[in-house]
């Protein structure tokens, strides 16, 4: 045996995979596995829901667009209404339910537990990092050419108030209410991320609505990067 390929009687490369894994369970040690969750509390009367679709119960009714009434009892019977049966004067309110079995759909597929970098609460300060494209879609060219953090973007950015698992703020004459839906590994990839549900209006004019961002955060120095949305 060649005594060059030799370290103190391990082979090199043994060398090398031993300071390789140290070094990814030293890495892999500054952030903690964590459990997927689900914020039950926008579902009433529902504790828990459960670990498959079939397990989420709720009975709410809408006003139908041919005057009648529109009954659905979980989020499966949801996915099967079509919009066009939802009055105008329910649409908001249907879109918010929409929202939230979006969020329960990505909870059911994530994997039990996930690496995360996320603190336990959203605060301003960490939701000032967001992608700037993490703001709801107002029509048009609304997103467009927007780069950088939230905090970068949007020079009135302030706080409204915040709560257990969520932050209002004020931003270019709109007042967004951001929601922790869910935390979750939702694409799989060995990290935790936020279903963020923005609650909107407009501050001084009529309108307002819901939408959705999923967000990443692959390590403690990176700020949140924007997966999917609406």
């Amino acid at each position: 045996m060649n005594p060059k390929s030799l370290l103190c009687g391990i082979p090199v490369v043994s060398v090398l995979l031993l300071w390789a894994c140290q070094t990814a369970s030293l890495q892999a040690g500054l952030a903690e596995q964590e459990s997927r969750w689900f914020n039950v509390t926008d579902f009433g009367a529902v504790d828990d829901i459960g670990t498959s679709p079939y397990d989420l119960e709720f009975d709410i009714t809408y006003s139908g667009s041919d005057g009648g009434e529109v009954r659905v009892k979980n989020c499966l019977e949801v996915s099967y209404v079509g919009n066009d049966r939802i009055s105008e004067a329910d649409f908001s309110r249907w879109v918010l339910l929409q929202t939230n079995c979006e969020a329960a759909r990505r909870f059911y597929d994530a994997p039990e537990e996930a690496v995360s970098y996320w603190p336990l609460r959203l605060d301003f300060s960490l939701l000032k990092t967001f992608p700037s494209t993490s703001v709801p879609n107002l029509g048009g060219q609304y997103l467009e050419g927007r780069i950088g953090s939230i905090r970068e973007h949007e020079e009135t950015l302030s706080l409204v108030e915040s709560g257990e698992h969520s932050v209002q703020v004020s931003l270019d004459g709109v007042v967004v209410n951001y929601v922790v839906l869910a935390r979750g590994d939702f694409n799989r990839d060995g990290y935790q991320d936020l279903f963020l549900r923005m609650d909107w209006y407009i501050g001084d004019a009529f309108g307002g609505g819901h939408d959705w961002v999923v967000l990443t955060k692959r390590s403690s120095s990176e700020d949140p990067i924007l997966l999917w949305r609406k």
